[in-house]
């Protein structure tokens, strides 16, 4: 098992986690919410930033991975995103309990939309926004967001691609998985913007 590539590109994940925590972050200035919020958000992206800057420091030698990486990857790619995810609302005490949280957010990255709450409206608007945003972002699949915007010269994410999307077989749109990715996230976004307006 290549352990190495499977921290390496956890890592890469984490720091993408960080970048979309960027978006509620921006949420909380135009709305001016609570210190309390930003010191939440700024934490949650602070240790995602601390714990994916320092597992890509050193590049892997062997960038290969197989199907059992690409399971373990996928695996525990949902369950730190879910876990980091929800930091946010346990620092702003808004859903004071880390289980609470960690089902609160995972039911928006896998998209079921199922909530501890009884009335959703009881959180800040940026964290409002942050539940409803991993609806969006796990609307398509975690992975297949991260490998389109990933760096992937070798092409070797076929496995995580795979270990992600439905079905017993996996075929590309075109011959690079990014661009594959890329152009599934592009008509998802379309459709997206469709019922938007």
């Amino acid at each position: 098992m290549n352990k190495s590539m499977i921290r390496y590109l956890l890592s890469k994940l984490l720091l993408i986690e960080a970048v979309l925590l960027l978006v509620p972050v921006a949420v909380a200035l135009y709305y001016r919410e609570s210190s309390q919020v930003f010191t939440a958000l700024f934490s949650t992206i602070g240790i995602l930033v601390l714990l994916g800057g320092s597992g890509i420091l050193q590049k892997p030698k062997n960038q290969r991975i197989y199907a059992k990486e690409g399971v373990l990857i996928v695996a525990l790619c949902w369950i730190l995103w879910s876990f980091f995810g929800g930091l946010p609302f346990v620092f702003a005490r808004q859903i004071p309990s880390v289980i609470d949280a960690f089902f609160e957010i995972s039911s928006g990255f896998t998209t079921t939309g199922a909530t501890i709450l009884n009335d959703v409206s009881v959180l800040s608007r940026s964290l409002l926004f942050w539940r409803s945003f991993t609806h969006l972002i796990g609307g398509m699949g975690v992975l297949v967001f991260a490998l389109a915007i990933m760096d992937n010269a070798k092409n070797s994410h076929l496995e995580v691609m795979k270990a992600e999307v439905p079905g017993p077989v996996f075929g590309k749109v075109v011959s690079k998985l990014k661009n594959t990715a890329q152009i599934l996230y592009l008509l998802y976004l379309a459709l997206f913007s469709l019922f938007v307006i």
